[in-house]
């Protein structure tokens, strides 16, 4: 093999820490004493002195009735017999390891198949740069600092903070010795067990696999596993494994797939002839608008598929019961289970694990899992045509907008009204206000900004008693409804239910074997509508009707570019529209909006909840990201 490289032009030995830093003698050098360093994170050797004698990995060159050859033979025997007595040396740059003395010692343990290797290690610190490779670092620095611990290496920006928030810590906090050594036993049974299942190809990084392994079962209860019972679970999570490594945006599916069955496919993949279906609510319908439309479409399936589909809801189900609610209904027999709210996306993962075979829907987005599948509506279609309303009936141009969490898809629905209101009036301002900042009254803000045209929460029961909702006017605190979206849940979970019963499900898991999957419908399949008041002007009420038929039709799109933000920076070009995945991620708002998107630590504990999971990367990232050294 080694041949064959240098054949090819390649170099087959150690990498030259001082060849990849020239000017390593003037960057600052920090001593971290004695650790113990993973052998896989060593990388090289820190000068050229050894390069001739070892090949990339370490393994030994020169010829075996060499010198060199006769010490590294003795050196194995001493350590078989008698252990590594004496540490190597070696410097740490990025938290990947150059031998400065000791490549033979390296290289013996690496054909031990030994994890660690005692190491006296100096810290060399990179420059400041822009770059993601950086930024990670600056995060592993803090982690360091807290815990000591150098063997967890995350590639994507954020991995620190997603382990300290599984975990239970907090920034800052100092470690105690056997909390360290816990997750290093965890992490370290967890890499047996994965690099057991994956052979040679893992599809990703151990520490990243490592994380998702946590996020579905918990770090309490994978801590005591046996790296046969943490091989049991990766098999059965496996997929996520290939999703999160394809790094694809998921399959946004505007509608379900629906397909005639022929003969021949009835008799080898026979769909299921009827359906069991439940529905999970953390509010009830008597209390919740959000769950009386859910509702509604819950009624509607069996409506509409008669014997064939049996429906039952479970309401009032707080976060913490949602996985034990989930279980008991897969338990009694149901074959999809429908989570109607964000805040159940854990409880779902978790259960999907358990339960594979088990149809488990999310209502959320952005939801990157493989085995659970998340759904939603594209309500910025609505709110776009709300915000041209309302930009013509705003006589002095500001017009009030109260959102609720600052969660994917919020930012789509403030800009989408936003630029409707630019659209039918230019000097348009919109005013953002959110509900569920501790001691804020949105509502009175908007009084004292003398605000009366005001978009609010979008949906409520009929028999609920206020009015301030969808789009209406406020004046000496009387509301006047002008216009609200209408959420049409039924349209989205008759096609879920009829592409099972016809097999298509199937299918769309197949097609899509390294992808999360979303169900995202909207006026083109009816799922979202505009009801208007008869309070609103002739020529508004046309306006709206023509751009309700254009936006069905596909013949018109809320987000096609010059859209600035309020930086004025130009975020979407001239004529260009923005694809689905790129209006779910939006995290900025358009020029044309006063406020700001708040943090996660300004929310509401209910609000932080939901935040924590569905939450924007600026609202996080500011609670969990570690301070930098």
């Amino acid at each position: 093999m080694l041949h064959a490289q240098r054949q090819r032009g390649a170099d087959p030995g150690l990498p030259v820490l001082g060849d990849l830093l020239p000017e390593i003698n003037r960057m600052t050098q920090i001593s971290l004493g004695l650790e113990q360093i993973a052998l896989s994170q060593i990388d090289g050797t820190a000068t050229k002195g050894r390069t001739a004698a070892f090949s990339a990995g370490f393994y030994p060159l020169l010829d075996p009735d060499s010198e060199f050859a006769t010490k590294w033979a003795l050196l194995y025997d001493e350590i078989v017999e008698d252990g590594l007595r004496e540490p190597i040396v070696a410097l740490e740059y990025y938290n990947r390891y150059y031998v400065v003395e000791g490549n033979k010692r390296v290289s013996v343990m690496k054909r031990l198949d030994a994890v660690l290797i005692e190491a006296n290690v100096t810290r060399i610190i990179p420059a400041p740069e822009d770059s993601p490779r950086y930024r990670i670092y600056q995060e592993f620095l803090a982690f360091f600092e807290d815990t000591k611990i150098n063997f967890i290496t995350f590639t994507r920006e954020g991995g620190y903070a997603r382990l300290y928030a599984l975990m239970g810590k907090k920034p800052g906090e100092k470690w105690a010795g056997e909390e360290v050594f816990d997750l290093q036993s965890c992490y370290y049974r967890f890499a047996q067990a994965y690099h057991a299942q994956a052979g040679r190809t893992p599809p990703m990084a151990v520490s990243e696999a490592f994380l998702i392994y946590l996020e579905v079962f918990g770090y309490g209860e994978s801590v005591s596993k046996t790296p046969n019972e943490l091989g049991e679970g990766i098999r059965r999570i496996w997929p996520e494994f290939i999703v999160a490594a394809a790094q694809k945006p998921a399959a946004l599916l505007s509608e379900p797939t629906e397909k005639q069955q022929s003969l021949l496919q009835s008799v080898w993949r026979r769909p299921p002839q009827t359906l069991r279906c439940a529905f999970l609510y953390n509010r009830s319908p008597q209390t919740s608008g959000w769950t009386y439309w859910h509702e509604l479409g819950r009624k509607a399936l069996e409506e509409m598929f008669g014997k064939r589909v049996e429906t039952t809801a479970r309401e009032e189900i707080p976060q913490k019961e949602a996985e034990a609610a989930i279980e008991a209904l897969i338990k009694e027999g149901y074959d999809v289970i429908f989570a109607t709210s964000p805040v159940f996306l854990e409880a779902c993962v978790r259960q999907s694990a358990e339960h594979p075979n088990a149809k488990i829907l999310n209502c959320s987005l952005l939801a990157n899992y493989h085995n659970v599948r998340s759904y939603y509506l594209r309500i910025y279609e609505a709110k776009f045509i709300l915000g041209a309303i309302a930009g013509a009936l705003a006589e002095d141009d500001l017009i009030g907008y109260i959102a609720d969490y600052p969660i994917y898809g919020t930012p789509a629905s403030v800009n989408a009204f936003a630029l409707g209101a630019q659209m039918t009036n230019p000097r348009a301002r919109v005013v953002l206000e959110w509900s569920t900042i501790p001691g804020h009254s949105p509502e009175q803000a908007l009084r004292d900004l003398g605000v009366h045209i005001i978009s609010s929460r979008d949906i409520s029961a009929p028999h609920l008693e206020s009015r301030a909702f969808g789009l209406y006017r406020e004046e000496d605190r009387v509301i006047t409804n002008l216009a609200m979206p209408v959420w049409n849940w039924s349209k989205l979970y008759q096609g879920i239910v009829r592409s099972i019963l016809t097999g298509a499900w199937s299918e769309e898991g197949e097609h899509n074997a390294d992808r999360a999957m979303s169900y995202y419908m909207g006026m083109s399949s009816d799922a979202i509508d505009i009801i208007s008041s008869r309070r609103v002007p002739p020529r508004v009420r046309r306006l709206v009707e023509l751009l309700h038929e254009r936006i069905r039709g596909g013949a018109f799109l809320p987000f096609v570019g010059p859209i600035l933000d309020q930086s004025g920076a130009e975020r979407v070009a001239e004529d260009v529209a923005l694809t689905p995945q790129e209006i779910i991620g939006m995290d900025y708002l358009a020029a044309n909006v006063s406020g700001r998107i708040p943090v996660l630590s300004e929310l509401t504990e209910p609000a932080q909840s939901l935040a924590a999971l569905q939450g924007l990367s600026s609202v996080t990232a500011h609670a969990a990201v570690p301070k930098k050294p």
